[in-house]
């Protein structure tokens, strides 16, 4: 037994050491401070009897509110997070506790947690925790819920203040709510060097009721997730706040502790030990604080594992008579063994005289540990069997058979049912067939054995390889036969063969029977067919086809029938000229005869066949247009006119240039030109045999010129005041005929190469259309665009009267026409003096000069341009004033 040293720095515990024969508990319960053994499998209950850790805490952390006093949200270092992402390790700059483990480094969660576990969870899903699940475990929450800093606002943090009272500052600074991006959340989370406090401070936590069901978690979880801390009401429940502060203070805790370093909780002072390592394993209470680890303040208790286990064999009964007997053998556990086979009443280890069943047997070791095992015991009666020898020729009667009893139990008679009734173990001078024994011993096994007395197998045969007549008509076929059974050796006799052996290969086509005899005399008829190969026949040849002259053609021919190499002999027109299944010609002559010859070494009967090759007739290519004259550009059409038109496949028209087109049959075409002249045509002609056949029409078209349509206005744009046009002809010198088309115009048309047309005095524009023909035909057109527009008009009034009475207070010219955007006005007073200038047609004189009115008269000067031209002009005039 060994004593703790005992250290608390929250509260003193005076400790009693008890003896242990004052700890005895029920079975399963025992106090803090027994060592005891428990069984493989079982549950041991470990008591704190004398309440050693009842003042301690079991809640390692308290909480409450504080005024909202934040960091500035812009710290020094900010990070970029993805959607529910985490960041790397990052170094807090001082230690830090929590959960009673010192850190240095922390990650920062997207989702508004911090947690000192590298590799854990950051689901967007809350939970209510603890939770040993897929969450942020070892974590604070501050709180736990779905943001998404990868579409707005700033992760960042920054270490403030110096050693030993550094604090760290996480800040999610201005971050949209996921799914309600609209709403905005701002909050941190601050941890502080030497007194470890935790604090988070929520600028604004909106609520986004329709992603994750709005839920939240604001606390602490402990590294495994069996335990937290949380702010009450807000464990993944549906919250709002604002302008809030919380802190988490850590605290003494009482635990149970063991010496293979796990902590469990202190559980009102129970704890429920299940082992499964064999060693003995120390269990103690510990009270910890962040920065001093875990103290013992208790006495220890040792508990080992031991288990026992037991091997159930068994020795069979022999037949039904009650002589079996079975066996325990401990395995495992501790001595002495207490045993019980509660189906035969007995507690020894061994029990004899036991009939066939099954058994069981339960063991108990001196550790109360208890073990089973199960065993059959078989009834196992003697073997009994019979064994023969044949009888050695058919229908003899030399066989023999014997009776055995394994193992020989007692006095053992024997009795068999042959004609001769035997009473010995062995009976003799059997004939073939079945006979039966019975075997009875004294001590009352009994049984029937049954044989079988065999014939020597009667000779059998079969071919074992047979192969034709190479040549049609020969006789070296061969047959081989296998013969089994029977009594060697064996007489062959052949109905079509001179030989005396089980081969034969002088056979001829046909069907053979051998008849085989063994020294019994016994025999048999083994029959079998030999065949021969068929006659030579040509099954296909090239057939008649027609080609072009001075062409080739590959002939091609494919025989049947025979045995050996085929030889195929051409002629052409009787004349020998090749051999092959395949050979080349270029027949000379129309109607040209070909036939092959087909024979074979063998000497078989040889077979014939013949094919004609014909020439085409021959295709002249030829055409006729729609028009042989037409004026450019045009399209012009062509009919194939070639003779032996129903053999035409492909007609290549070739216009010039590389302007061609290939045309299926003898299908008409058509071709644009654009250029002028004569032009050839090139026919080249693929008949359905792919001859070709080419001519060349030569200047078969014409393609005349076209005129040029142009004329002039003597003068466009011309003003209402001016409508009378004189129309001046520019178009090409191969223009005959001129017609002129000017609807709105008196007159409206004209066949003079210049005639003089006079236009409505009104603004607008008027076509006018030239129509040109030469003395080919050739026509051409054009139309242009007269446009008639006003004239400029200016007003200007020479008096007026600016004397505050609300009439004629200014002086402004009336204009139309003009560009106003080219307008200039200048007035000078009579020495000449410049006194107003003005560049906006719209804007009048109120008559002052350095804000002064002086009655006199002024010369003015206007500068405009026309609307539709470049023109300007200038008016001039006088204006008095009158008070």
């Amino acid at each position: 037994m060994k004593i703790k040293n005992l250290i608390s720095n929250v509260f003193i515990i005076i400790s009693i050491l008890i003896p242990s024969l004052l700890l005895s508990q029920s079975p399963g319960n025992i106090c803090l401070g027994t060592d005891a053994p428990v069984c493989f499998g079982d549950t041991i209950t470990l008591e704190d009897c004398t309440g050693l850790g009842a003042g301690g805490n079991t809640n390692p952390y308290t909480s409450g509110p504080i005024p909202y006093n934040a960091d500035p949200y812009n710290g020094s270092n900010n990070l970029t997070l993805s959607d529910d992402g985490q960041s790397n390790m990052i170094n807090i700059g001082f230690d830090f506790c929590f959960y009673g483990t010192n850190y240095t480094q922390l990650i920062i969660g997207a989702n508004n947690f911090i947690t000192f576990t590298a590799g854990g969870s950051g689901t967007w899903i809350t939970t209510p925790i603890p939770n040993a699940g897929n969450v942020p475990k070892n974590a604070i929450m501050g709180p736990w819920q779905d943001i998404n800093p990868a579409i707005g606002g700033s992760v960042n943090y920054q270490v403030y203040g110096v050693a030993p009272f550094r604090r760290l500052t996480v800040s999610w600074d201005a971050v949209p709510m996921f799914s309600c991006t609209n709403d905005i959340y701002s909050s941190q989370i601050i941890l502080y060097e030497t007194t470890n406090l935790i604090e988070t401070h929520i600028l604004n936590k909106p609520l986004c009721s329709t992603w994750n069901s709005g839920n939240a978690v604001h606390g602490l979880h402990s590294p495994g997730g069996t335990t937290a801390h949380t702010v009450p009401g807000r464990n993944n429940t549906q919250w709002v706040t604002s302008n809030e502060g919380y802190r988490f203070t850590p605290q003494s805790l009482v635990e149970w502790g063991n010496t293979l370093g796990q902590t469990f909780p202190y559980n009102n002072g129970t704890i429920d030990i299940a082992q499964t390592i064999p060693g003995p394993v120390g269990y103690f209470l510990i009270s910890s604080n962040c920065g001093n680890g875990g103290v013992g303040i208790s006495d220890t208790s040792w508990i080992s594992v031991t288990s026992a286990s037991v091997n159930a064999s068994a020795i069979d009964e022999i037949c039904s008579s009650g002589n079996g007997s079975v066996t325990a053998t401990p395995i495992t556990g501790s001595g002495p063994y207490t045993y019980n086979w509660p189906s035969l009443g007995a507690n020894t280890q061994t029990v004899n005289n036991v009939s066939a069943g099954n058994y069981q047997v339960i063991m108990t070791d001196s550790n109360g540990c208890v073990a089973s095992s199960s065993i059959i015991v078989n009834d196992t009666p003697a073997q009994f069997q019979g064994t023969t020898t044949d009888v050695s020729c058919t229908g003899g009667n030399d066989g023999t058979a014997t009776a055995e009893m394994i193992p020989l139990l007692g006095n053992v008679t024997y009795q068999w049912d042959d004609s001769l009734m035997q009473t010995t173990q062995t009976a003799v001078g059997l004939s073939a067939g079945n006979y039966n024994c019975t075997i009875t011993s004294d001590i009352g096994c009994s049984q029937t054995i049954s044989v079988t007395i065999n014939e020597i197998p009667g000779i059998t045969g079969f071919i074992l390889s047979q192969s034709d007549v190479t040549c049609n008509s020969g006789d070296d076929g061969m047959i081989e036969v296998s013969i089994t059974q029977g009594t060697p050796p064996y007489n062959f006799s052949w109905s079509n063969s001179i030989s005396n052996t089980n081969i034969a290969n002088d056979l001829v086509a046909g069907n053979h029977i051998v008849t085989v005899t063994d020294s019994n005399l016994c025999s048999i008829n083994i029959s079998g067919t030999i065949n021969e190969p068929p006659q030579l026949e040509i099954i296909d040849l090239t057939p008649d086809t027609t080609i072009c002259p001075e062409s080739d053609i590959t002939l091609t021919v494919t025989g049947s029938g025979g045995s050996s190499a085929y030889i195929f002999t051409w002629f052409e027109n009787g004349i020998q000229i090749n051999t092959g299944s395949q050979i080349t010609v270029n027949p000379s002559s129309n109607q040209t005869q070909y036939c092959v010859e087909l024979s074979e070494v063998c000497g078989s009967p040889p077979d014939q066949e013949c094919m004609i090759i014909n020439f085409p007739t021959p295709i002249e290519p030829n055409a006729i247009a729609d028009e042989y004259e037409k004026c450019v550009p045009n399209t012009f059409y062509f009919q194939n006119t070639s003779s032996n038109s129903s053999e035409i496949a492909t007609t290549l028209w070739e216009f010039g240039g590389l302007n061609s087109i290939i045309i299926n049959g003898n299908d008409s075409t058509s071709h644009f030109y654009d250029q002028v002249g004569f032009h050839d045509i090139i026919m080249t002609i693929t008949s359905i045999y792919g001859c070709v056949y080419a001519d060349t029409l030569e200047d078969f078209i014409e393609v005349k010129p076209s005129p040029t349509a142009d004329f002039s206005f003597s003068d466009n744009p011309a003003t209402i005041f001016e409508t009378t046009i004189y129309m001046q002809d520019k178009s090409s010198s191969d223009v005959t005929q001129w017609s002129w088309i000017s609807p709105f115009s008196n007159p409206n048309s004209s066949n003079d190469v210049d005639p003089v047309f006079v236009f409505p005095e009104e603004a607008g524009i008027y076509p006018v259309t030239l129509a040109v023909s030469t003395d080919q035909g050739c026509v051409d057109t054009v139309t242009y665009q007269m446009n008639i527009v006003e004239d400029i008009l200016f007003f200007a009034p020479n008096t007026f009267t600016p004397d505050g009475d609300e009439f004629n207070q200014t002086w402004k010219p009336e204009i139309l026409g003009i560009d106003k955007y080219e307008f200039e006005l200048l007035i000078f007073n009579r020495w000449g003096q410049l006194i107003w200038e003005n560049n906006d047609p719209s804007v009048g004189w109120d008559g002052t000069f350095n804000g002064n009115i002086v009655e006199g008269s002024y010369v003015w000067k206007a500068l405009v341009k026309n609307l539709y031209n470049d023109g300007r002009k200038t008016f001039t005039g006088t204006v008095t004033i009158i008070k």
